[in-house]
């Protein structure tokens, strides 16, 4: 099996997803352009699952991809690694939601009752769950060879900066991320994100299920809840509740790889 070259696998994804925004930032500015050019939009989130195929596939062969896709439905019963990667998002949009609103002293928006919130995360949750497919480049091809080579924290701070050129596109619209956040909001999320999805890989013992999950309900529950500032009127409150309990998970999870040195030390 020939060695995935990392460097290339991250331009070829970059540039794929990439091509799949312009066509919504041309659109943003006012250029028209044909019809057919605005469903390469889908490629902004189908470009990492393309750009790792296409790799997987040239080292590995039909037999490299179906070993990389079973790891999608591997199931790795561990309490700790279920309750980071599937209830911590719930927690802590939950939580961030309701000391937003306290800090803010502002009023729970009407909009967002309990029958919304639960029609609203299911159908975003399922939508990003079949569309979203970051994790299986970034902590499945990505993350998963820079561990071997230089073990959790290093390979943390090297994807770090990966993952957030990323999604440099989505702040070049012209009024930013159209969730309404900034680029420290982002930041803050990228580098505690990184540290989770990382120790959530090495837990569920190289499993993309629990990745995919953790992420997907990110992005599902915080269009869901008064999260986002564009939804809520620009109150950014609730979103920085939101980064404080996301970096405050970050610390545990490096706290935890920390008293587990020989777990997540480097391979190779």
């Amino acid at each position: 099996m020939k060695a995935i070259n990392l460097t290339k696998l991250v331009i070829t994804v970059f540039l794929i997803s990439w091509l799949g925004v312009i066509p919504s930032l041309l659109i943003a500015y006012n250029i028209q352009i044909p019809s057919a050019l605005k469903s390469l939009d889908i490629l902004m989130t189908l470009g990492p699952l393309l750009g790792a195929s296409i790799f997987i596939y040239r080292s590995g062969g039909k037999t490299g991809l179906k070993s990389f896709f079973k790891r999608l439905l591997l199931v790795r019963v561990n309490i700790k690694t279920i309750a980071v990667a599937v209830m911590a998002p719930l927690i802590i949009t939950i939580l961030a939601s309701f000391v937003g609103f306290k800090l803010s002293t502002t009023s729970w928006p009407e909009s967002f009752n309990i029958g919304s919130i639960v029609s609203n995360a299911l159908a975003f949750f399922v939508m990003y769950l079949i569309v979203n497919t970051e994790e299986l480049a970034w902590r499945g091809v990505v993350f998963d060879k820079l561990f071997d080579e230089h073990g959790y924290f290093k390979a943390c701070l090297i994807i770090i900066p990966i993952w957030w050129l990323f999604h440099m596109p989505l702040f070049l619209f012209p009024n930013g991320h159209q969730a309404g956040y900034g680029l420290i909001e982002f930041t803050i999320i990228v580098i505690s994100q990184s540290f989770i999805l990382g120790w959530i890989y090495i837990q569920g013992k190289r499993s993309l299920l629990y990745v995919h999950l953790h992420h997907q309900l990110i992005n599902g529950l915080g269009q869901a809840f008064p999260i986002f500032p564009v939804l809520i009127g620009g109150n950014m409150l609730p979103f920085w509740s939101f980064c404080t309990l996301m970096a405050l998970l970050a610390l545990l999870v490096i706290f935890n790889a920390k008293t587990q040195p020989n777990k997540f030390k480097k391979l190779k």
